[in-house]
């Protein structure tokens, strides 16, 4: 067999796409193909980090693959910074958004064959007080959305859970006050948005310019607190016009500061974040990815 031969696989066992068949599909392939393959189960927050690291050490393996979803891969990603062993994905999350980034169909033989003689190219990453990042930050609506999910919604509902949860928070008001810095400029917003990447809360496509290998983060301030304005920001996602609706703000920048006076929930690559106040700004380190072919 030609391509990667030592595959190390890191999986969150409640990812839902592993009780669809996937993961089992993908590492059969793996299997048929030559590849010898080990499987590590996380076993709760941050562990997918203390194991891919230590998988690194060992420096056996021609890649280590993220199975889950957008924060599983985050946590793989995390241990892998300043190692030459490239990030693999398997994506078995809700949303998905850096497969859809990379063009990665799900189907068991597209992401063997990816895992197995992908491209390894280097992307940026960003830091969120002094953690890393791969896709986005968000603080206000989203966050709150992120943090109001339990995990079993998560697994039972899918997408239909950020959808409800969407929904009740939209009715109670979706709008926070948040002070934006963005390198030492102030503004108010009601909703801000930090991507590295176009994709946004899977499909959607959020910031049409970004390139994920381009050292450079965008924001979205959104700066009208209504629940018609939200619905307008939401209107303007599903059509890809987001950065020309009016009270809207998109800005590139070195350093980016939010603060507020109430706690305002965060979420980074879709999972809970702590609150209030962030310090962001572009990432030290790039990270290898394995990319599907063109």
């Amino acid at each position: 067999m030609s391509g990667r031969k030592r595959i190390d696989i890191i999986v969150n066992p409640a990812a839902g796409s592993r009780n669809s068949g996937l993961f089992d599909a993908v590492v059969r392939r793996l299997h048929d193909k030559g590849a010898f393959v080990r499987c590590f189960d996380t076993e709760g927050p941050g562990h997918a980090t203390e194991l891919a690291a230590k998988c690194a050490r060992e420096a056996y393996a021609d890649v280590i693959v993220a199975a889950g979803g957008d924060g599983t891969i985050n946590e793989v990603a995390r241990g892998l910074l300043g190692h030459p062993t490239p990030l693999g994905v398997l994506p078995l999350g809700t949303a998905n958004v850096l497969a859809i980034e990379l063009g990665q169909k799900l189907r068991a033989r597209s992401i063997a064959d990816t895992l197995l003689h992908g491209d390894a190219k280097l992307i940026g990453t960003g830091q969120v007080n002094g953690d890393m990042f791969l896709l986005m930050v968000g603080a206000g609506f989203d966050g709150a959305v992120v943090a109001a999910i339990k995990p079993q919604m998560k697994r039972r509902f899918g997408k239909f859970a950020f959808v409800w949860a969407g929904l009740k928070i939209w009715l109670t008001g979706p709008g926070h006050s948040i002070l934006t810095e963005i390198d030492g400029e102030l503004h108010e917003a009601a909703w801000v948005v930090v991507t590295n990447a176009r994709h946004y809360a899977g499909p959607f496509v959020l910031a049409p310019t970004a390139d994920i290998a381009d050292p450079h983060l965008q924001v979205f301030i959104f700066k009208k607190q209504s629940r018609l304005a939200f619905a307008g920001y939401f209107l303007g996602l599903a059509v890809r016009q987001v950065a020309r609706m009016p009270g809207v703000q998109v800005s590139r920048f070195q350093k980016l500061e939010l603060s507020s006076v109430e706690p305002v929930p965060v979420e980074v690559d879709g999972d809970a974040f702590r609150s209030l106040p962030l310090t962001i700004s572009q990432g030290t380190q790039f990270l290898r990815l394995v990319v599907p072919q063109a």
